[in-house]
Order: structure tokens, then C-alpha cells, then sequence
């Protein structure tokens, strides 16, 4: 008959510090008001987007307004008139330069340059199977 080993008493700790851990979040949640909300946002983005480098492939969701989109259009929508569509299109970019102010400077793929927000909820690092799926479409700096 095989004899299990009993749980190591850090392991217990490590379980008691994350359960309370837990529940401190779970009453400190009920305080959590809007514009607190907003700022503790706003500071994870400025946290992601500090961590952008010269030479990061970048990935721009950018909308669009046509009457017919094409191929690669994402989250379509027709307008109220239903002569037009809203979408969105995923735009691939390079990080060209981090400014002091915080702006980012991207390179598109026909070289242009393009000055971005931090807290720009469209942009985003490109992701490891993104980089490999799309690595001809990021600009080489």
C-alpha cells in the first residue's frame, strides 16, 4: 500500500496567506469607487506601456467607417443610416522611441511615424504567437 506524505506546514502557510489575501481584496473592493477605479487603471497602463522598448511589435486596433469592409475587418457594425459599416482593423507597428513625456513613437509599414497615447486602450504589445504568425507584416527598424 503506498503512503502519502503529508502536506509541508509552508505549503499551509503559504495557503492561510493567500486565503487572507483573498478576503482583504474582497472588503477592499466594496470601497472601490469610479474614480478610484480610473486611476488604478490608468496607472496599470502607464506600468504595460513603460515596459515598451525600441524594436517591440506593437499591434493598433483602429476603427474605420466604409460601405463595405474588407478581409481582415474585425467587430463589424452597421451605421444607423445602414449605408455604412463600423469596424475595426488590427494595424501592425514597430516602437520606433519612448518620448520623456510618455507618448510613444510607432513606424508604421509604409515608414510613416505615428504618436501614441500610454493609456490608449487600442494599443498593445504584440504577443509570442503573433510575432511568429505575423512577423512579415511588423516594419524592421
Amino acid at each position: 500500500m503506498r503512503r502519502y506524505k503529508p502536506m509541508p506546514f509552508l505549503l499551509l502557510i503559504f495557503i492561510a496567506v493567500i486565503v487572507a489575501a483573498a478576503a482583504a481584496c474582497a472588503f477592499y473592493v466594496k470601497e472601490f469607487d469610479e474614480s478610484t477605479a480610473s486611476w488604478w487603471l490608468g496607472s496599470l497602463s502607464r506600468v504595460f506601456h513603460s515596459g515598451i522598448v525600441p524594436g517591440d511589435p506593437l499591434i493598433y486596433r483602429k476603427p474605420k467607417v466604409s460601405p463595405r469592409p474588407g478581409p481582415r475587418a474585425r467587430n463589424v457594425q452597421p451605421s444607423e443610416s445602414g449605408e455604412d459599416y463600423y469596424y475595426e482593423v488590427d494595424k501592425f507597428w514597430t516602437a520606433a522611441n519612448v518620448q520623456d513625456d510618455g507618448r510613444l513613437v510607432a513606424v508604421t509599414r509604409t515608414g510613416k511615424k505615428v504618436y501614441l497615447s500610454p493609456e490608449d486602450e487600442r494599443l498593445r504589445k504584440a504577443r509570442l504567437i503573433e510575432r511568429l504568425r505575423y512577423k512579415e507584416r511588423f516594419p524592421a527598424m
